[in-house]
């Protein structure tokens, strides 16, 4: 069963990327020693919140729509630019390790994290 609680974001960014990347790569599982409260980070959660990422018997995977953006995003400029920069002489570039937050964007001060969850800062 797939739902959402809120609505997907309109790209996706540092707080997304990491846990959709494991999802793509097959990594991303339950570790409840590690996230004792869902199992998975928080950012995991709030992307299966918002329909990019489908709950499975031992993780989560990603939705359709999920699929769709982190294409997307590999497609456009920013992706590209992180794929270049992951790729070694001699290694493919299929499955890079996912990127930190410093990687790809710094992330919103407190104020507009506020923001990503419905409430107006």
């Amino acid at each position: 069963m797939s739902f959402s609680f809120q609505q997907p974001p309109d790209e996706l960014t540092w707080y997304h990327l990491g846990p959709l990347l494991d999802a793509e790569a097959g990594r991303l599982k339950y570790n409840p020693e590690q996230y004792t409260v869902h199992g998975v980070s928080n950012n995991a959660v709030a992307c299966c919140w918002a329909g990019l990422l489908v709950d499975v018997d031992d993780g989560l995977v990603l939705t359709d729509l999920g699929r769709r953006m982190l294409a997307a995003w590999k497609a456009g400029p920013a992706g590209q630019r992180w794929i270049a920069d992951q790729a070694s002489p001699g290694e493919e570039t299929s499955a890079p390790a996912p990127p930190s937050a410093t990687e790809l964007k710094s992330p919103p001060d407190r104020a507009d994290q506020l923001g990503l969850f419905g409430v107006a800062s």
